[in-house]
């Protein structure tokens, strides 16, 4: 049986009290973690001014919505080639700052048009030489999360960052459970994430779909699970053509942040993919997590600091899809010429082509792929039960305060640029 989720419940009006200091925030189109970083940082600094900050979204309309139920009601489509109409913008809305996570042409256009930026970089293990002309290197300060490791080709990269500080993981503080026994098989609860699913080179997520929810249903009903949300940017129709193993309820349907917060936390399980934000916000709270074979690069990554610092196993795709290791040295590796040109570096783009047309293949003929892949998430399952996993572990190395870090650093950006609020309007 599935059923919808309720929508998401309209966001409170903008505040009425005067602002004390007006912030631009924009996020990459790609999956939810920007929102998810947006969130927690507007979560802080209102923990610092409360109403006296006030918010302008530019853009990223994938997480609006994740974003709009932490008060952030204006939102404004600019065509950041336009710099005219941009500095229009920035002018008019009298912007002291921006944050832009991940976005790096609307940092770079942000700059340009006489806005600071804060630029909020999750991924800075993912660059390479191939990314320096494309980074907002000179951003007025640039936010880089800590991460477990640091490989040798972002060294390089990292190392021409003007004005680099390093923060701890951007997520929303929250209670870490502790000691929570599982529930009996039969009456278990799971939620299954699959963020944003989108990235430039993909508009059609449902090969991915295909092979992994079915895969996760069937491993969870053999787990005793009674009760499933599954939550993510999934096409409408999707769950129509799902064959629901029989007594098990799954619900579908959007969630806001603090709703997917709030599911997580009564669970038994969270089976995601592999995005960072969501495994650091979870991992804060000591949700015990099963990681999903990856969608993307970055995911691979993300699984493989995952696995190392909790000690837990993941569900990887079988060889016949496509092999981690071939897709992170062809990242490497391919020249220019290789390959077609596919919007990134040419690295990127044959390391997509090796994941999208690994998947796509392999959803033709799904059987074998999702058989085995049912098999790996249960072994992931029983790993659970077993209790073989420090959930915690991940948020403990890279600390859980960058939000907060963030926020500090905006404030700080914004007392620069302004010349109308008296010093004694924001914290010192």
């Amino acid at each position: 049986m599935t059923t919808a989720l309720p929508a998401l419940p309209p966001a409170a009006g903008p505040a009425q009290p005067p602002t004390a200091v007006t912030v631009a925030l924009c996020g990459v189109e790609f999956g939810w973690g920007s929102a998810g970083k947006l969130g927690a940082i507007v979560h802080a600094l209102r923990a610092e001014l409360g109403d006296r900050v006030r918010f302008v979204g530019i853009g990223s309309r994938l997480g609006r919505e994740v974003v709009r139920g932490h008060g952030v009601e204006e939102w404004h489509d600019v065509d950041l080639t336009d710099a005219r109409a941009l500095r229009t913008l920035v002018d008019e809305r009298a912007l002291d700052a921006a944050v832009c996570v991940l976005d790096r042409a609307a940092a770079v256009a942000l700059e340009d048009a006489g806005c600071p930026v804060v630029f909020v970089d999750s991924l800075p293990f993912l660059w390479t030489k191939d990314d320096l002309d494309s980074l907002p290197l000179r951003a007025s300060v640039y936010c880089a999360q800590l991460v477990p490791g640091l490989p040798g080709p972002a060294w390089p990269v990292m190392a021409r960052v003007e004005n680099l500080r390093w923060v701890e993981s951007v997520v929303v503080p929250g209670p870490v459970r502790t000691g929570r026994e599982l529930r009996r098989a039969g009456e278990r609860r799971a939620v299954v994430s699959l963020g944003g699913l989108l990235s430039p080179l993909l508009d059609d997520p449902s090969a991915y779909l295909s092979l992994t929810v079915p895969a996760a249903l069937d491993a969870l009903a053999a787990w005793g699970t009674r009760q499933v949300t599954l939550c993510g940017n999934v096409p409408e129709g999707f769950v129509d053509g799902l064959t629901v193993p029989a007594g098990m309820d799954v619900r579908c349907g959007p969630l806001g942040h603090q709703g997917f917060l709030t599911e997580t936390a009564e669970a038994d399980v969270l089976l995601t993919s592999p995005g960072l934000t969501t495994l650091l916000e979870t991992s804060t709270r000591g949700v015990p997590v099963v990681c999903l074979p990856p969608q993307n690069i970055s995911q691979i990554l993300n699984a493989s600091f995952y696995a190392q610092a909790t000690e837990a196993p993941v569900a990887e795709w079988p060889e016949e899809v496509f092999r981690a290791q071939e897709v992170l040295d062809a990242r490497l590796a391919t020249a220019s010429g290789d390959i077609a040109d596919g919007g990134g570096s040419p690295g990127e783009d044959a390391a997509l082509e090796l994941i999208y047309g690994g998947i796509e293949r392999a959803a033709r003929t799904p059987a074998p792929v999702r058989a085995a892949l049912t098999e790996r998430i249960g072994a992931c399952l029983a790993a659970v039960e077993r209790e073989q996993g420090q959930w915690t572990a991940l948020a403990r190395l890279v600390g859980t305060g960058g939000a907060a870090q963030v926020a500090d650093i905006v404030l700080a950006t914004a007392a620069r640029r302004s010349t109308s609020h008296r010093p004694a309007d924001l914290p010192t």
